[in-house]
């Protein structure tokens, strides 16, 4: 309950290393979205190209003709699926992305977004506050335990 698999989106489009900077454009173009998974044959996430990146090809378009591999970012931020929201709105929060792919043993499974996460939150309403006051109790009672442990 109020893991990564509960909001995240799991047709995710995304795009081979060796697909072209034009074909990315196109992709994220045609789909409307900001930023694509770099996936190998076997659904291995190997990075995350997106539009700031492709405004290279602005000023050089012969970069245009260059894979996708040469330019994404090889660092992903990702999360587990059975990650927890709160974890996943902090790197939001901390990282100021956009999206977070998830993964289950390197595979990509899905990814959420920031609107995802919102309209997941709105719609739990009470019952994901409850939830997250627990969360948050739990939390400051270990953190109290652990202090007076090292003292």
């Amino acid at each position: 309950m109020y893991q990564a698999s509960d909001v995240m989106t799991t047709n995710v489009t995304t795009i081979a290393p060796d697909a072209t900077v034009d074909e990315a454009i196109g992709v994220l173009l045609d789909n409307q979205i900001s930023g694509l998974p770099v996936v190998d044959a076997r659904g291995m996430l190997g990075g995350m190209i997106s539009e700031f990146q492709l405004l290279e090809t602005v000023f050089d378009p012969q970069i245009r003709n260059e894979t996708v591999r040469g330019f994404m970012t090889k660092d992903v931020i990702a999360v587990d699926d059975g990650a927890l929201l709160a974890d996943v709105a902090s790197l939001f929060i901390m990282h100021r992305i956009r999206l977070v792919p998830v993964l289950r043993d390197g595979q990509l499974v899905g990814l959420i977004t920031r609107r995802d996460l919102l309209r997941y939150v709105a719609k739990a309403g009470d019952q994901i506050n409850t939830f997250l006051n627990e969360v948050r109790r739990y939390a400051t009672e270990r953190s109290k335990e652990a202090a007076l442990s090292v003292t």
